[in-house]
C-alpha cells in the first residue's frame, strides 16, 4: 500500500495568490480533488487529503504533494510549472520530480520551469517537516498568466490522469516511462 498525501495549499481563509475574481486555493482544491480520485481508483494507493499547512510525521515510504500556483509574472517567459523538491534530496528523488514534471507538460500542459531544490523561505521550509523525502513542492503555473490559466482551466483532468498515472508507475515499482521527455 502507498499512502500519497496531497496538500491542497492554502485554505478558503487564506486562499493564497489572487488574481481577479481567480485565487490560488480554489484552484488547487479543484486539481487535489481529481487527482486524488484517480488515484484512487487504485486499490493499493491510500490518498491523505488536507488543506492549509502541510502536516509533519509522515514515514519514508509515504509520498506527499504540496500543490501550489504561483504569481507576480513579470515575463511571459517565466511561465509554467515546476517542482520543487528538499534541499538534500538525492539523485533518484530529483529524477522522480523530472518524471512528474514532465507529466505536466507536453502538447496540453505547462512550460517546464525545471525541478528546484528549495530555500528557506515559506512555503518551501515546510517541506523539512513532512518526515518523507518523497515531498513535492508542485506549482500548477502562474495564476496571473492567461496562457498558464488556459491550459490549466482546458486541461486540469487531463493534467491531474497524467499525474496520478506517473505516481502509480514510479511508487509502485512500474516501468513508464512515457513523459521523461524534460
Amino acid at each position: 500500500m502507498v499512502n500519497i498525501v496531497i496538500n491542497a495549499a492554502h485554505t478558503s481563509f487564506s486562499p493564497g495568490c489572487v488574481w481577479g475574481e481567480r485565487n490560488e486555493h480554489s484552484d488547487v482544491l479543484r486539481f487535489a480533488r481529481f487527482l486524488s480520485f484517480e488515484l484512487e481508483r487504485d486499490p493499493d494507493i491510500n490518498c491523505i487529503y488536507h488543506t492549509g499547512d502541510c502536516k509533519s510525521g509522515y514515514s519514508d515510504d509515504d509520498v506527499v504533494l504540496i500543490l501550489h500556483r504561483d504569481s507576480n509574472n513579470k515575463n511571459c517567459n517565466s511561465c509554467g510549472a515546476s517542482i520543487t523538491v528538499q534541499k538534500n534530496a538525492s539523485a533518484d528523488i530529483q529524477y522522480e520530480a523530472y518524471r512528474l514534471l514532465g507529466s505536466l507538460g507536453g502538447d496540453r500542459g505547462f512550460r517546464f520551469k525545471g525541478v528546484h531544490t528549495n530555500t528557506d523561505k515559506s512555503p518551501f521550509k515546510k517541506m523539512e517537516n513532512t518526515g518523507t523525502a518523497h515531498t513535492f513542492l508542485i506549482k500548477l503555473g502562474f495564476i496571473d498568466s492567461w496562457t498558464d490559466n488556459r491550459i490549466f482551466d482546458d486541461n486540469f483532468e487531463f493534467l491531474a490522469e497524467r499525474l496520478a498515472s506517473e505516481l502509480k508507475e514510479i511508487f509502485k515499482g512500474g516501468t513508464n516511462e512515457a513523459y521523461t521527455a524534460v
